[in-house]
């Protein structure tokens, strides 16, 4: 069997996307001595991901080049389906929500989640609508989906409506490096660089609005007022000087009026430094609203971090009974869940031995295996 894959996202391999590209096509490399792959997509790249698989690129035309957005399309809907067609493969797995409307081989769609089509505030603009509108369309025309979660898959089938036996869940999991760091000294030079203490709170996740960052700020107010401890801190990964607008809200002027802004450091976390920052947090927090599976606690979990979790979407599936679950729009309850992981040593213990036993559920070869019998039942149904 030849398989063609889409790899628009090796351009960007810190996004999740881009993240899922590359640890499938490892572990896919691991599992799958038998067929081909062929990695498609739009450039030629400059730092190629480790992978021993051929990368070709095949240009769109000049003029969209000149627009990322429309070069991201036209790829999508045009310039990747002809080459998967040139290169003959059996089938053609496109790893991110980008269908083509008119598929010109067998698909496999990996839709990790279906957020902009079920929060209004993630269709802002004309252009934004249409597109969702576009692939929305093209998904139903593909052979078959995969999605990491029971929750995502509901979400699939109520806003697509698309039969539920289309439907794969397979279950993304953390990267190998996500594991406990025990050096102490790797964690404190970690933390220096980023300006903390030994005793921080920490966020991972992004600013966007359904992460519910305002709320952690507001709960992080009420534990300081709780706690006696002028050295504890608040860590969040992320810059919000680079995004603004009604669906990144700004924390700082919350934090300032709150009183806590001196307590709060903002700074974006480069990938090495994640594993030492996760296993020295005195607890990760996660009070997103919305998930279509939760990476970033599951990082956490593989690290070791006792984690304090909401409960909503598919974050239940992802954090077992390994996290303290609160309802993400209770400040109160947020706040006295941290409190008591840092005041609780045994339960600090029990949650942080909890995290890694969690955390060794998901697994990326397993998730490859699964992926290759998806790939398998497509071609099965191809010859039918």
């Amino acid at each position: 069997m030849k398989i063609g894959v889409n790899a628009h996202f090796f351009q960007f391999p810190a996004t999740g996307s881009g993240q899922y590209l590359i640890h499938l096509l490892k572990a896919l490399a691991e599992v799958d001595h038998h067929n081909q792959y062929v990695l498609l997509g739009p450039q030629p790249l400059a730092h190629p991901p480790v992978t021993e698989y051929p990368y070709l690129a095949r240009p769109v035309p000049a003029p969209a080049a000149k627009s990322e957005n429309i070069e991201k399309v036209l790829w999508e809907q045009f310039s990747g389906p002809l080459a998967a067609r040139r290169e003959k493969v059996d089938l053609y797995h496109i790893p991110h929500f980008a269908p083509p409307l008119f598929p010109l081989t067998p698909t496999v769609v990996t839709i990790h989640d279906v957020i902009p089509l079920r929060l209004p505030a993630y269709q802002a603009s004309g252009k934004i609508k249409a597109y969702n509108n576009l692939v929305a369309r093209a998904a139903r025309h593909t052979t078959r989906i995969i999605t990491p979660s029971q929750h995502a898959k509901q979400d699939i089938i109520d806003a697509l409506h698309i039969p539920a036996e289309r439907i794969d869940v397979i279950y993304e999991a953390a990267g190998q490096e996500y594991q406990p760091v025990t050096d102490p000294a790797r964690i404190a030079t970690a933390q220096a660089r980023y300006g903390i203490g030994e005793r921080y709170v920490f966020y991972l996740g992004g600013l966007d609005q359904r992460k519910n960052v305002l709320q952690l700020i507001r709960a992080f107010a009420h534990l300081t007022a709780q706690l006696n401890d002028p050295t504890l801190q608040l860590l969040i990964a992320g810059n919000p000087d680079l995004k603004k607008g009604p669906l990144f809200p700004d924390p700082r002027p919350l934090a300032r009026e709150l009183g806590i802004s001196e307590r709060i450091v903002y700074h974006f976390i480069e990938e090495e430094d994640k594993p030492a920052l996760y296993s020295g947090a005195s607890v990760f927090v996660f009070p997103s609203l919305y998930e279509g599976f939760g990476l970033d606690p599951l990082e956490a979990m593989g690290c070791g971090a006792p984690v304090v979790c909401s409960n909503r979407t598919s974050l239940p599936e992802v954090v077992g009974d390994a996290a303290l679950q609160i309802d993400p729009d209770n400040t109160e309850a947020l706040a006295a869940a941290m409190y008591s992981v840092l005041t609780n040593p045994e339960l600090r213990a029990d949650l942080c031995a909890r995290s890694l036993q969690q955390a060794r559920r998901f697994d990326w070869v397993r998730a490859a295996q699964q992926t290759l019998a998806v790939y398998e039942t497509v071609l099965a149904q191809r010859k039918k």
